[in-house]
């Protein structure tokens, strides 16, 4: 049960640095909101590109690869559960393609692009919140119960495995700069 442990803190772990990171880069596109001419779409690409590296892969790599299949194996009755959260993944995607088209004409300088890009930011954040909120409720207190002992181990070595991989490329989660408010840190 130690890997069950190690794999839940795990994702516990690298969740709540999610939230964190969503709920500062919503902080930022909610008052860009207010003042779309000051936008700067750089900055905010470069803030969606170290989300996204950090949140879809992982989501990718130890949720879908790793411990949707085992849950599934181990409950056949997950099927909806497992539905809802990949419709929220293709949706999250389809929402990230949009986010990056409206990027690109925020790049114009547009008050009403820029406003656009913020409502699309939002709603990708919200429904990565939406995903994390599923998986803590109901994935993983079900994977707890579901999972083999035998599994957990099997599980656990995978995302070491990933770990060692990934630790050189994955990027570190650095806290939000203010461009609104200069000087003001939202981390």
């Amino acid at each position: 049960m130690l890997t069950a442990t190690y794999v839940l803190l795990t994702l516990s772990i690298e969740q709540k640095k999610e939230r964190h990171f969503i709920s500062r880069l919503l902080q930022y596109v909610q008052a860009s909101a207010r003042r779309p001419q000051e936008i700067d779409p750089v900055f905010l690409e470069s803030q969606l590109q170290q989300l996204t590296s950090f949140a879809e892969a992982r989501h990718q790599r130890k949720v879908e690869a790793c411990l949707m299949p085992a849950v599934r194996a181990a409950e056949p009755s997950s099927t909806p559960l497992l539905n809802d959260l990949e419709c929220l993944s293709r949706r999250g995607s389809a929402m990230l393609n949009a986010v990056y088209r409206c990027l690109r004409r925020a790049m114009r300088r547009s008050a009403s692009h820029g406003k656009f890009l913020c409502k699309t930011v939002d709603l990708y954040c919200q429904n990565l919140l939406k995903r994390l909120d599923k998986e803590e409720q109901e994935l993983l207190p079900l994977a707890q119960k579901v999972i083999s002992s035998e599994e957990w181990f099997e599980i656990g070595s995978k995302f070491l495995a990933q770990d060692d991989d990934h630790a050189a490329s994955r990027p570190e989660l650095r806290p939000v700069r203010s461009r609104i408010y200069p000087g003001a840190a939202t981390a």
